[in-house]
């Protein structure tokens, strides 16, 4: 059985809603009994509960896992189609019904971003940590996942049109905000990862341990390390079903959609 990842690559939910319906039954039968999880990648988590086609789809499968992003900067200038973080978070009691338990549910503020604007102001969302895990550990969501922004050329391109320059925090900057990440979650009695981070220890956004053990039936997926993903990841094997395209969402830091404009 195999453990469907949807996707790493663009959002589906939130940006081709027809169209991942239509994916899953082309490439993910849920009939044939071959899929072990359906992973959800998302930022707008919406069409998952209200979509027609995507909604009564998904609810086909045995076991759903939801990576759901809430940076904390949705609806603002850096993520200008991505809903406000109140939003978002309000979907989650639904969200939690649908997947099946807030076990089944990570939550990720990812990227964090330090960014130097045109009038020489500087952004960052670290300070809206605490308010985005709040309402999701009292749901019962204890996994966060966070990582700092990566700078790639793609990605210092595109700020830059906007007169935008990243201030990359040094190795001392990051580790005193990952004690400052690490009491919030201590607070809450939650559990940070961090994905591909040199300072924080290997983690698994796909988990296939956590997937077995969380399964309905108690079913084995793969615990095979993935091939494929970058150094430092600990993702267990899946296959994605994704394929990167226009995303419609523009996040102004994002290093995988061909064009921003």
């Amino acid at each position: 059985m195999k453990v469907i990842s949807a996707s790493r690559r663009v959002d589906l939910v939130g940006g081709y809603p027809e169209l991942f319906a239509e994916i899953l039954e082309e490439k993910a039968p849920p009939r044939q009994g071959r899929v072990h999880t359906l992973v959800i990648w998302t930022k707008s988590p919406r069409n998952l509960l209200f979509h027609p086609a995507l909604s009564r789809k998904v609810r086909e499968y045995e076991s759903l896992f939801l990576h759901l992003t809430v940076t904390g900067m949705g609806s603002s200038f850096v993520e200008r189609n991505i809903p406000p973080a109140g939003d978002v978070l309000g979907l989650l009691p639904e969200l939690i019904k649908l997947v099946g338990g807030p076990e089944h549910v990570r939550l990720r503020f990812d990227p964090i971003v330090h960014l130097r604007l045109p009038d020489g102001s500087i952004l960052s969302n670290l300070e809206r940590f605490e308010e985005v895990v709040r309402p999701a550990a009292r749901l019962g969501i204890k996994d966060v996942t966070v990582s700092w922004m990566d700078e790639y050329g793609k990605v210092l391109r595109n700020l830059g049109k906007k007169g935008i320059v990243p201030q990359s925090p040094t190795e001392d900057v990051k580790r005193k905000e990952l004690e400052f990440l690490l009491d919030v979650m201590r607070k809450y009695g939650g559990r940070l990862h961090g994905c591909c981070e040199p300072i924080m220890e290997r983690s698994r956004c796909i988990d296939g341990e956590l997937l077995s053990a969380i399964h309905p039936r108690h079913a084995v997926c793969s615990t095979r390390r993935a091939a494929g993903q970058r150094e430092l990841c600990g993702c267990t094997e899946s296959y994605d079903i994704g394929a990167y395209r226009l995303c419609p969402h523009g996040c102004l830091y994002c290093y995988a959609n061909p064009k921003i404009e």
